[in-house]
């Protein structure tokens, strides 16, 4: 008879949302370096050759959330029976509220969630709502006014100051800079930013003309300055609103509306992190929390969009010693708690590597 293995670790098995992402590697790999545990995972993506799959001890294709919100928990139901999961960790905005909204329903199962409850992802992944909220609970973040048809639009840009300074139009539920308009007085012409998304810069006339052109509307849409600082992706643990671990990257991008992190420096930055533990607390946040905040031209923090989950390089703090979504998972697990230390300073950038795979998935190509 074989003995079990002395001071073996406990096995945890994690269910990861898009595995198909350009980073993903990173956090699969944080996953599988959890102290305390070995961690088994499920991955999953709307797209069966998602590239993670391989890195994955198991693989599901699943439904898009934002198409069918219905289809997805059900579908999400079905791998727990198969593979009874303990934690779900999604990495999309559209996965993230569709877990929240459903989430008594998954908790009844005993499954773990690395997000909000529903009143809390919506504020956060509405900038209207997180302005309107943030600013409620006394929080300096800048001005902003919400827009729903062109002449409100106008107003905006002139309430804020256009033309002598540039504004920003984009969509209050948006993301990876779909949609981003930066209307400039001194852009004569409409100018793209991003070559496979709506996204550019143009004085008032030919930006509402771009906008027409696309099929854009200006329904659901907020008007705010645009800041030329330094911005900061902020990967925050939290419990019950309280900030466990954070950390401030900053970005160090050619251009800085591309959807996916070409290059971080860890920067600590103290007016950055006191800024995200006020918009936990504000926000009664629990578990996982991204912001994204810049530095306008006196230093001052300037909020300008949060995810109730982990940005797509949250794995990219690895290399400076801080393996966020492994502490997730230990939280989540409510294992004894011991803060992440981060070597500030650190430099980051994202290159290919060869990556080991479970021999399960010796046959499966990339």
């Amino acid at each position: 008879m074989n003995s079990p293995a002395i001071n073996a670790l406990p096995e945890v098995s994690v269910c990861v949302t898009c595995v198909g992402g350009r980073l993903i590697y990173d956090i699969l790999r944080g996953l599988r370096e959890t102290a305390g545990m070995q961690v088994r995972i499920l991955g999953t993506d709307t797209d069966a050759e998602a590239h993670g799959r391989l890195l994955c001890d198991h693989f599901a294709v699943v439904p898009r959330a934002e198409v069918d919100e219905e289809d997805y928990i059900s579908r999400l139901e079905q791998l727990h029976a198969e593979y009874g999961f303990d934690v779900l960790f999604p990495l999309s905005e559209g996965e993230a509220r569709a877990i929240a909204r459903h989430g008594a329903r998954l908790k009844a199962r005993g499954i773990r969630l690395s997000v909000s409850d529903m009143a809390v992802v919506a504020a956060l992944t509405d900038k209207l709502l997180l302005m309107q909220g943030a600013e409620a609970a006394g929080i300096d973040i800048g001005r902003y006014v919400g827009v729903e048809s062109e002449v409100d639009g106008r107003a905006a840009l002139k309430e804020l100051g256009y033309p002598d300074r540039k504004i920003v139009l984009k969509p209050r539920r948006g993301a990876g800079s779909r949609g981003v308009v930066i209307v400039d007085a001194n852009e004569a012409v409409w100018r793209p930013l991003l070559p496979n998304r709506f996204c550019g810069t143009a004085a008032i006339e030919p930006a509402f003309e771009a906008m027409a052109g696309a099929g854009f509307g200006f329904s659901g849409l907020i008007a705010v300055p645009h800041v030329d600082g330094p911005v900061y992706d902020v990967d925050c643990i939290v419990r019950n609103g309280e900030l466990l671990d954070v950390a401030t990257r900053l970005r160090q991008l050619r251009n800085p509306l591309w959807p996916t992190s070409t290059g971080h420096k860890l920067d600590l930055h103290p007016g950055v992190i006191g800024m995200a533990r006020a918009l936990c607390v504000a926000f009664k946040i629990n578990g996982a929390a991204d912001f994204d905040i810049a530095l306008d031209a006196t230093g001052k923090p300037v909020l300008f969009d949060a995810a109730a989950r982990f940005s797509g390089s949250v794995g990219g703090s690895l290399a400076a010693g801080a393996n966020f979504p492994g502490q997730l998972i230990r939280v989540l697990m409510d294992m004894p708690y011991k803060a992440l230390e981060i070597r500030n300073g650190t430099v980051l950038r994202p290159y290919l590597t060869m990556a080991a795979i479970p021999p399960a998935n010796e046959q499966d190509y990339l």
